[in-house]
């Protein structure tokens, strides 16, 4: 099979596997059975990515139709929350963000006080 249709067929399967009009039964693609389908290995799948770039960007566009594929799938109650945070972590590195401030945010913290009532103290 030469790489170009073999580009063509990557990208169709990961954009319509599991959707209703779609010839690929499964929920969720996979990188091992799209290879497996094709007759070839993933060795042969990352072998292609390192020797043509163009194959290499039609892979990361599967992988980013993946990635988002799982986020969908956990949104809208089709896959495990939980299970879809643990792939994305494993298999993309997404993960949350922790104690870090947007830049340009601002420093700003809020007090929230009960007004005070005639006759009483306030506090400065």
């Amino acid at each position: 099979m030469r790489r170009k249709e073999l580009e063509e067929k990557m990208l169709d399967y990961f954009k319509t596997a599991g959707t209703a009009d779609s010839q690929y039964t499964e929920d969720l693609p996979s990188f091992v059975r799209f290879a497996h389908r094709e007759g070839i290995g993933m060795g042969r799948l990352r072998a292609l990515c390192e020797k043509h770039p163009s194959f290499a960007r039609v892979y990361g566009e599967c992988e980013e139709i993946l990635a988002d594929r799982i986020i969908d799938g956990a949104l809208h109650k089709r896959l495990d929350g939980s299970f879809s945070k643990f792939l994305l972590t494993a298999r993309f590195g997404i993960s949350e963000k922790k104690g870090e401030a947007e830049e340009g945010a601002f420093d700003l913290e809020i007090v929230l006080r009960e007004p005070s009532r005639k006759g009483e103290d306030e506090d400065p």
